[in-house]
């Protein structure tokens, strides 16, 4: 797999195929404060997330991804992880943000160069 499809139960919104993607996975803890004022850190565990750079998706795809992220805030991700394994889980998902508009040359609408980030409703 190296496109990733985002789904509510309902609607699955399937993104353009992409190899860019990068770790955005972050240790999770709880700061306690001791009583001498020192400020320790109690690990609680690894949230996986990801990114995904793409260079290009079609308008449709990026209007029909903005509705779905407005409806909710947890999504079941079908998605690829570094190593290249087809994985699904709960995840919390960015909002697009594309940088360029244009037609391309069959007339079809496309934005360009934006990234999706995804981070685990769970930690591990």
């Amino acid at each position: 797999m190296t496109a990733i499809t985002i789904s509510d139960g309902t609607t699955t919104v399937t993104m353009p195929q992409t190899d860019q993607v990068s770790d955005a996975g972050a240790m999770e803890y709880k700061a306690l404060t001791m009583a001498g004022g020192r400020e320790v850190h109690r690990i609680t565990g690894f949230r996986p997330g990801f990114t995904y750079a793409y260079d290009y998706a079609p308008a449709t795809t990026v209007r029909a991804l903005a509705a779905l992220l407005r409806a909710g805030t947890f999504f079941t991700v079908g998605y690829f992880d570094l190593d290249g394994e087809d994985k699904s889980g709960t995840f919390s998902i960015t909002y697009p943000l594309p940088k360029v508009f244009k037609y391309d040359e069959n007339g079809v609408a496309v934005w360009h160069d934006f990234s999706l980030t995804i981070k685990a409703q769970e930690v591990i």
